[in-house]
């Protein structure tokens, strides 16, 4: 994401610009006296959770037949005995 600084006074004097900016999806940060007052952020959508309940059952038992191993080349054969050592409880 773009970000725009601008000073108080050019964001008072083109306040509709800077608005035509955070629809394209520009972040606008406002400064008075060379600090951060204010930003203007794009409205965060909402979350498809119906789209991401659908995936997770799609992708359930993705990685059922694959061996540690396959899954983790730190503990493969051959690898250096401490890899993966410290997790084990």
């Amino acid at each position: 994401m773009n970000t725009i600084r601008v000073s108080a006074t050019k964001a008072r004097n083109n306040f509709f610009e800077l608005l035509n900016q955070v629809a394209m999806g520009k972040s606008i940060i406002i400064e008075r006296d060379s600090k951060e007052v204010a930003v203007i952020s794009p409205k965060a959508t909402d979350f498809d959770w119906k789209s991401f309940r659908k995936a997770a059952k799609a992708a359930h038992g993705i990685f059922k037949g694959l061996s540690i191993e396959e899954i983790s080349p730190l503990r493969a054969k051959g690898a250096w005995k401490g890899f993966g050592e410290w997790d084990k409880s």
